[in-house]
């Protein structure tokens, strides 16, 4: 709902308002002020009725040619109706009594039948627009055939005022001024533009600008003025009786004003306001100019100071664009790159190949170059103008303009970088392969150990521990003696059984006599009943037929891992399950103990883990370790297996 009115329609309604008392003062004082004669009045009246000409030709012109072909019903019919009205009011004005030729009464009423005709036209126009009986398109065909049917019927209506002007009624008679005919006609235009005005200030007021999808922006609030100082010019002019009254100047006067604010509503929102349109938008065009150009240079200074090379090729692959890291890397100067072609920093063994991916970025878009990514991946070689070559680092990208493609290359020297990465992975080869021959040792250790432990040392207590039965058997000794060796006996016992234990977890016997399958039985059952946690291996003996080095490997994986659910799971249950495949092996353990945190699981201290992932990585293995908090932890590996492998385990 709208609650405040528009400032065009208050300064409208300001305007009607003095004006109107003005009026209501001079029409209560008709028989004084009636007496005043206007000195040439003639050239007067003249002068405004062809001022209300040239505005109402106006208003023809916009709603007839502001769209071109493209018209609607109202624009055709405000196109006509004002054309024919500037035309009455052009025979209006030049048989006005006074003008050469049309000296006589009879004169005088030609010149207001043509009045009357135009204020009629104008009037039934307004109050058209007013109640807006909707709007439709009209083709160029029907416009013109309106037009023109417009134009005739006014010419033969002009033409019959002239030649036989009594076949209307009187308007004017000599002496006695103006017929009861014309004052009446006077009234009934007063009182339709009285209602125009009403309704055409209710919709200025719901639409301040134009009503919503109309063709032709037309102004309400001027509208409304100047049916308002029509009805108000038509209550002077049913009050004069000689044409040199001044009521007849101040009628004109105020249909100037109804005539220019009816330019003002159709001209003016149609043709001044897209002027004025163009002429912002021409201000936002220089400042977008002025915008852009600093963005150029902007952007010029970027590519100049960029300590990055930037070059930029056509189609051709010759170099429009050259920053001076560029020409610095290549070992040229800016001027000498540009206009040459790419292939003067490529190595001529390169080139080809480069062609091909250039060729194929510009078709699909897609590039393997990607800044900051794995050089070993994908990296150019360049060549400086002294011959030597150097690694680059690059991204692509392309742009198409005016139909030419255009390369742009963003790119780095990595030599440096190059050869410090080839160091580290050579320290961490390096690295690798002492860890494994650590591995190889400790294992070597452990074994020379537990088969010292159980040859000797279990041998040395075996020996004292059957002396010392013989020696029980002595009749000679006492019964206190008796218990003490019996004592040493249990404790020589439990020393052998330490010692075993001690030689099975520093290398299973089971290991070296029976394979990976029976040391893997033999953990699994003294796991279960030194931690009373259920363990279950799932493989058999075919499965995990393997080589010494990766059957030791595989059992201190699956021991670690089986002393890390000890130490941090608190599972109940663990799984073992092997899968084998001609090309790998693969295993997992699974627990249902209480999970890993995520960061845990890299944690540098976690030295069982880095353990475990040494020696999967020493035999080219798969490592992965997830675990759910609340859940359990699985342990996936997957070893790959060698065809030498396979046939010597066929062999057995």
């Amino acid at each position: 709902m709208i609650t405040s009115t528009p400032k065009e329609l208050q300064r409208a309604g300001w305007i009607i308002f003095v004006l109107l008392l003005v009026s209501v003062f001079l029409w209560a004082n008709t028989a004084a002020i009636s007496n005043f004669q206007v000195p040439a009045a003639l050239p007067l009246h003249t002068a405004l009725e062809t001022a209300t000409i040239v505005l109402f030709s106006s208003v023809f012109i916009v709603c007839w040619n502001a769209f071109d072909e493209i018209r609607k019903k109202n624009s055709v019919i405000l196109a006509v109706a004002f054309l024919c009205t500037a035309i009455f009011g052009f025979f209006h004005a030049i048989s006005f009594q006074g003008m050469p030729g049309f000296l006589a009464a009879n004169d005088m009423h030609k010149s207001l039948s043509f009045w009357l005709l135009s204020r009629a036209i104008v009037t039934a126009t307004l109050l058209g627009l007013a109640i807006n009986f909707g709007d439709a398109a009209v083709s160029p065909k029907t416009s013109r055939r309106f037009l023109t049917a417009g134009v005739f019927l006014t010419l033969a209506t002009s033409l019959l005022i002239f030649i036989r002007p009594d076949y209307l009624p009187s308007s004017y008679v000599e002496g006695s001024g103006q017929t009861a005919f014309k004052i009446n006609c006077e009234i009934l235009i007063i009182c339709i533009n009285i209602i125009t005005a009403s309704l055409l200030f209710k919709q200025a007021r719901a639409f301040p600008k134009a009503l919503p999808g109309e063709h032709l922006q037309i102004n309400r609030a001027h509208l409304f003025l100047a049916s308002a100082m029509m009805a108000m010019s038509e209550v002077y002019f049913s009050l004069y009786i000689n044409a040199n009254e001044i009521f007849v100047v101040i009628g004109h006067v105020f249909q100037v004003i109804s005539a220019l604010a009816i330019y003002r509503s159709m001209v003016a929102i149609n043709i001044h306001g897209p002027y004025a349109t163009l002429s912002e938008a021409s201000k936002n065009l220089v400042a977008t100019t002025e915008e852009l150009q600093r963005h150029k240079r902007r952007l010029a200074g970027i590519i100049e100071t960029a300590i990055d090379g930037i070059i930029t090729i056509d189609e051709e692959h010759k170099m429009i664009l050259v920053n001076p890291a560029a020409a610095a890397l290549f070992g040229n100067t800016v001027e000498e790159l540009i206009g040459s072609s790419l292939n003067q920093v490529i190595p001529s063994r390169h080139r080809a190949a480069h062609d091909t991916h250039v060729k194929k970025f510009g078709e699909t878009g897609v590039t393997r170059r990607k800044m900051g990514t794995d050089f070993d991946d994908f990296y150019v070689t360049g060549l400086r103008s002294d011959g030597s070559e150097f690694p680059i680092e690059a991204s692509i990208s392309s742009l198409i303009e005016n139909g030419q493609r255009y390369y742009t290359v963003i790119f780095r020297d990595i030599t440096e970088r190059k050869l410090a990465k080839e160091k580290i992975a050579q320290n961490h080869t390096q690295l690798s392969q002492l860890s494994s021959a650590l591995q190889s040792i400790r294992e070597e250790e452990r074994k020379h150990i537990a088969r010292e432990l159980h040859d000797d040392l279990g041998q040395l207590l075996a020996a004292l521990r059957m002396d010392l039965s013989l020696l029980q058997r002595d009749s000679l000794i006492s019964e206190k003696s008796q218990k003490n060796i019996a004592s040493m006996d249990q404790l020589i016992l439990t020393s052998i059984t330490t010692l075993r234990r001690i030689a099975t977890d520093l290398r299973p016997r089971a290991l070296d006599e029976g394979g990976l399958f029976f040391a893997l039985q033999t953990l699994r059952k003294d796991f279960s009943a030194r931690h009373g946690i259920d363990c279950e291996l799932r493989a058999n003996e075919e499965q995990l037929m393997l080589d010494d080095a990766h059957s030791t490997a595989i059992f201190r994986i699956i021991q670690e891992s089986l002393t890390n659910v000890v130490r941090h799971s608190k599972a109940s249950e663990v799984q073992i399950e092997f899968n084998r495949t001609p090309e790998s092996l693969e295993f997992s353990i699974n627990d249902n103990g209480q999970g890993i945190e995520e960061t845990d699981m890299h944690k540098v201290s976690s030295f069982g883990l880095v353990g475990m992932r040494e020696r999967v990585k020493a035999m080219h293995g798969r490592f992965e370790l997830s675990s759910v908090l609340g859940e359990g932890t699985s342990l996936k590996i997957s070893i790959p297996l060698s065809e030498d492998l396979d046939a010597q385990n066929n062999f057995r």
